[in-house]
């Protein structure tokens, strides 16, 4: 993940998952617009809320991107054991707390 594939498609990702909810948000403020701001919260704050492993899609997500679409074979983990781990940590972070 540390090239530039990597860094476009953790970018791609996010703006999958969050980023969109994110410029929503930004653009109700800038504009006034109530349902912008709305929905923009909306979606930040469930992806913020207990439960959603939202940093593991991301992190997979970005992974699949990566190595399916732009074709980069320098990353050659295998998606299923890293979502296990990355789940794993999320669960152990969450009991922690």
């Amino acid at each position: 993940m540390n090239s530039v594939r990597g860094y476009i498609s953790l970018f791609i990702a996010y703006m999958i998952y969050h980023g969109w909810a994110l410029l929503f948000f930004l653009l109700g403020i800038a504009s006034s617009n109530a349902w912008l701001i709305a929905i923009g919260s909306t979606v930040m704050l469930f992806w913020f809320g207990p439960g959603t492993p939202v940093v593991p899609l991301i992190i997979v997500t970005g992974m699949f991107i990566q190595r399916f679409i732009l074709l980069d074979k320098s990353n050659q983990i295998k998606l299923r054991d890293k979502w296990k781990e990355l789940v794993a940590k999320d669960k152990k972070k969450a009991r922690d707390e």
